[in-house]
């Protein structure tokens, strides 16, 4: 007999904006996602209406780029730990589906544990909705619930005839709170809620029982010349984390409706974290291991603790490249910068979110006022950084937010989208390029919930959680400034702009090889003792800036309407006031329009 095994689930993000205003309830949502009557669902015939359409998918990064949910992993390997005899299957509703598995393995697991941001919470309340009615338990966490955790009894409890299968943990799944779960399931025990508080522990990898997913293409890499197909076969993208937690409360971040002690500075070891990579690269095939991204919101966090990471990774010599978030800070402090590319930093990932000081000021962004002090424009401020840390051989992604009081449009060739690219290329950096987005739990969601001003609905309505999907943070929830003429319209085609012109295959092709000579000339210190080694640095230099062209794909997934749905400028643009914007966008939207009948 099969040993018992759960499920750990990561849903996909569904287009779902398009319902928003017809009167849908939570069952109306189980019908359109799986194509079934969500009316006629019993334990019988559940496993239907888990095989969700997949033309109604909202394209994300994950399958574009291949970054895995390291949540998904880490509290998967948490339940191997605390039960040895459970396999541990993961789903994604797409690599791997949760009804495939459960007919595979022909019986119910013990559970399932789904871990939610909010894009993907309406998938989340589908599927709970539907396991429910198989009589299978279902554990839900992730930032969406612990920032919103009411959304779980409006949305599932009340929808379901088995409240009582239904758990949430808020805050992170520990040892010790994973542990509570897993007793009261096995007693039949199971509470209504957990509350994690330790963000990060050693030794959470690794585990045997584990199935992990397929791994995902990188198709983005078939770009390069001559190697590109082999190259997105074989090169994989890891993700890991030295130690997380944020002290800062920014008013558009979810984590600021944290707990001190869920959202509190927490590091591993730093034997623990490298043994974790070493994990990785028993595989033998170093293409499959050798790309990391590391997961703190900002590295410098870690102060000194930094420095002592940076110094064991490069004195046990660790082969890997990585891409982190750090602040443009880092430009000052050459010795950990130096510390950084040593110790294999290929890419780093920097908030740069406005060329207008005014802007940067609003939002309490942290380098405002130095460069106020500097007497420099932002983007003479920028560029003078940007260029010490290319010195070291490190590529610059920057994230642009759009919908800020200070961006402006004159046409689709002059605005803040344009101006941002413009400023992209000539500095030879990526772009990730989000507008303005109330997250729920964050200071500005709480505000706008208290002032009405929210566009989709108050928080329990039924528009509410469909919009939950646009918090991809392509397109818009809040209204928008004067400056945009208040159209979510504008300030998401400002961000399709931007990325348009960044991801032109020219403009990458010369980032690329840019990139590519400062890792030549600055490489790791395992570049430095080895040809090979050395290559791989380069090889990990061009990959990043090829990432523009995923973003480019990203949006464009989302703006367009395709699969006989509407895209996101058609759906906007019914729904625009202003006189100049619709006049602005009619002859736009009708090329858009005969290029998708053609």
């Amino acid at each position: 007999m099969s040993r018992p095994y759960v499920i750990m689930y990561n849903p996909l993000t569904f287009e779902l904006m398009d319902l928003i205003g017809k009167g849908f309830s939570v069952n109306n949502l189980l019908s359109y996602l799986s194509g079934k009557n969500a009316e006629s669902i019993c334990e019988k015939n559940y496993l239907e209406y888990l095989d969700f359409d997949p033309d109604k998918e909202r394209i994300g990064l994950t399958e574009l780029i291949g970054v895995e949910n390291y949540s998904t992993y880490y509290i998967a390997n948490q339940i191997a730990g605390i039960d040895s005899r459970l396999s541990i299957i993961i789903a994604d509703g797409k690599r791997r589906k949760i009804d495939n598995v459960i007919r595979d393995m022909g019986k119910k697991p013990e559970a399932v544990f789904i871990t939610s941001m909010s894009s993907t919470f309406p998938t989340a309340v589908a599927v709970s909705i539907a396991l429910n009615h198989g009589g299978i338990p279902v554990v839900i966490g992730g930032i969406h619930v612990s920032t919103s955790h009411d959304d779980v009894s409006t949305f599932i409890k009340k929808n379901i005839p088995n409240p009582e299968l239904i758990a949430e943990v808020r805050g992170p799944g520990d040892r010790k709170t994973i542990a509570r779960v897993m007793k009261d399931l096995k007693n039949g025990d199971l509470q209504a809620e957990y509350i994690g508080s330790k963000p990060i522990e050693d030794g959470v990898w690794g585990s045997n029982n584990v199935e992990t997913l397929p791994d995902v293409n990188l198709d983005f890499l078939k770009k390069l010349p001559l190697f590109g197909n082999y190259l997105s076969r074989v090169v994989r993208i890891q993700v890991a984390t030295p130690y997380l937690g944020c002290p800062f409360s920014c008013s558009f971040c979810s984590i600021s409706a944290l707990t001190g002690s869920q959202k509190r500075f927490t590091l591993r070891s730093p034997e623990d974290f490298v043994r974790e990579i070493e994990s990785h690269q028993q595989t033998g095939h170093v293409l499959k291991s050798r790309f990391y991204i590391f997961l703190p919101d900002n590295l410098l966090l870690g102060g000194k603790k930094l420095e002592e990471l940076l110094d064991y990774m490069i004195e046990k010599r660790v082969k890997v490249n990585y891409g982190v978030q750090i602040s443009i800070d880092i430009a000052d402090k050459p010795v950990i910068l130096n510390k950084l590319r040593l110790s294999g930093a290929s890419f780093l990932f920097i908030g740069l979110e406005s060329l207008d000081l005014r802007d940067l000021e609003d939002i309490d962004k942290n380098s405002a006022k130095s460069i106020r002090k500097s007497g420099l424009t932002v983007e003479e401020y920028y560029t003078a950084k940007i260029k010490v840390i290319q010195s070291h051989g490190l590529v610059v992604n920057g994230a642009f937010i759009f919908g800020l009081p200070h961006n402006y449009f004159k046409s689709l060739q002059d605005n803040s989208g344009t101006q941002i690219a413009d400023f992209c290329n000539r500095n030879k950096i990526g772009i990730q390029a989000t507008c303005l987005n109330d997250l729920p739990g964050s200071r500005n969601f709480r505000d706008s919930q208290a002032t009405g001003t929210c566009i989709y609905g108050r928080q329990g309505s039924i528009d509410y959680l469909l919009a939950l999907c646009n918090t991809d943070l392509i397109e818009t929830n809040r209204p928008m400034p004067d400056s945009l003429y208040r159209s979510p319209l504008v300030a998401t085609y400002m961000a399709y702009a931007a990325t348009q012109q960044v991801g032109d295959y020219m403009k990458i092709i010369k980032a690329a090889i840019f990139s590519a000579i400062k890792a030549w000339k600055t490489p790791s210190i395992n570049g430095r003792e080895s040809l090979k080694q050395r290559l791989l640095d380069v090889l990990c230099a061009v990959g990043p800036q090829l990432t523009a062209s995923v973003y480019k794909t990203q949006i464009e997934g989302v703006v367009y309407s395709r699969n006989g749905r509407r895209g996101l400028f058609e759906r906007l643009y019914e729904r625009e006031k202003d006189p100049f914007v619709l006049k602005t966008f009619q002859s736009f939207l009708q090329g858009l329009e005969k290029s998708n009948r053609n």
